[in-house]
């Protein structure tokens, strides 16, 4: 029987039932040197088996200041130990705020420069980007052509009044008036000179308020500076590169004309100080899609076209709970956090699922290459659970930080 390397501990917080559940896992079984106590301060707990001594701070306080955990009677002579404790009277911030910050319009000001994370080449100059402005969610197109046609303070008679009379003769309704005003179902929000639109996860600003990026359909190789360079291509987008160092700063998309940055691939000087990475963006579009669809289920694919199909990795995601708190003596400390059920399935199977009518599961989209850290960070986050919280089915599960 192989036993861990080292004991550790793993608490998460239960805020729905107010309970923290800790986990101690030991490097063998437990005997009558294993100690389990809650110190002083109600806040952090001590392990003590066969001479060594390990610490915790629990995600949130709890009453039992002082207290010996009791070793249940079929523990004994175990090496995974459990329990349940009370939850303090006050629940943590991270907790009672569903809010992910990601950076939105408001965190930038007027003339803020953006660099490369990885070399701090200028991307975008300082005073290139007059006012920043928030993209709306991805439905908003559909959203908006029902409130045009649903208005509260406008009624529908059987006939319909003016604003929504159909055309007979063409069979058309009003759905060319609602993209000429600038919401119907096909319309897109192009870049501008001078405006930063962000969303969730990435940023996009107009070529010509760009520097130092690379275009290409594939390699740094084989990029150009500048777009009209390049030879004619049938696909959709381009990979911006940076200029330095050659790593991957997003896309070009040739529909909306956007030099489009992924978030956690650039660095800028924000009102709130964060500056988010992949699993952050992520957590907070899971969230999101969540809240439009209703659906906990998710297909994470990616967006790279010169890759082939046969080597793409799909995470297939289902969401457990979308808020906790956990802390483990391995490194983490009152983090907040996405606890999901996770596969990796082949495009294939992800492309047949989303054929599927009964399909409930919502396609998000990322880079092959921030896919392959997200698993890293899947697999890493598994690791920090208690061995028998790993696996459920033929699923693995893990903590996405939020």
């Amino acid at each position: 029987m192989s036993f861990p390397s080292r004991c550790s501990l793993y608490a998460e917080l239960l805020a729905n039932i107010r309970q923290i559940s800790l986990a101690a896992s030991l490097t063998s079984p437990s005997d009558a040197s294993t100690r389990v106590a809650v110190a002083a301060d109600g806040s952090t707990i001590e392990l003590t088996h066969h001479g060594e001594v390990h610490k915790l701070t629990l995600p949130a306080k709890t009453p039992l200041s002082g207290t010996l955990l009791p070793i249940d009677q079929r523990q004994r002579g175990t090496t995974a130990l459990s329990w349940r404790l009370p939850l303090g009277a006050t629940v943590p911030a991270q907790v009672s705020s569903t809010d992910i910050p990601t950076w939105s319009a408001t965190d930038f000001e007027a003339g803020t420069q953006i660099t490369c994370r990885q070399c701090n080449a200028v991307v975008v100059e300082e005073e290139a980007t007059k006012v920043w402005k928030d993209l709306p969610s991805e439905n908003w197109a559909e959203m908006m052509e029902f409130w045009h046609c649903h208005k509260p303070d406008h009624g529908h008679d059987d006939g319909h009044d003016n604003d929504h009379s159909h055309d007979e003769h063409s069979g058309k309704s009003d759905e060319n008036s609602l993209a000429a005003r600038g919401y119907g179902a096909s319309s897109i929000i192009s870049a501008q000179p001078g405006v930063g639109f962000i969303d969730l996860t990435t940023i996009l600003f107009a070529e010509s308020d760009c520097r130092n990026i690379t275009y290409s359909s594939s390699t740094f190789e084989q990029g150009k500076p500048n777009i009209g360079d390049l030879p004619a291509t049938n696909t959709r987008s381009l990979n911006v590169l940076c200029s330095s160092c050659h790593s991957q700063l997003g896309f070009y998309v040739f529909r909306t004309a956007a030099v489009t940055l992924l978030k956690w691939q650039v660095s800028c000087k924000s009102i709130s100080g964060s500056a988010p990475g992949i699993t952050e963006c992520l957590a907070a579009t899971i969230i999101s899609t969540i809240s439009r669809s209703a659906s906990s289920k998710s297909l994470i694919m990616p967006i790279n076209e010169t890759e082939s199909e046969g080597k793409q990795i799909v995470i297939y995601a289902w969401v457990f709970n979308a808020n906790i708190v956990y802390s483990s003596s391995n490194g983490a400390n009152g983090t907040p956090a996405i606890k999901l059920l996770y596969q990796r399935i082949s495009r294939e199977e992800a492309d047949k699922m989303l054929e599927e009518v009964t399909c409930e599961a919502q396609e998000i989209n990322l880079p092959a290459m921030g896919i392959e850290r997200v698993v890293e960070h899947l697999e890493e986050s598994n690791g920090l659970l208690p061995e028998k919280e790993r696996v459920f089915k033929e699923w693995r599960v893990g903590l996405l930080t939020r």
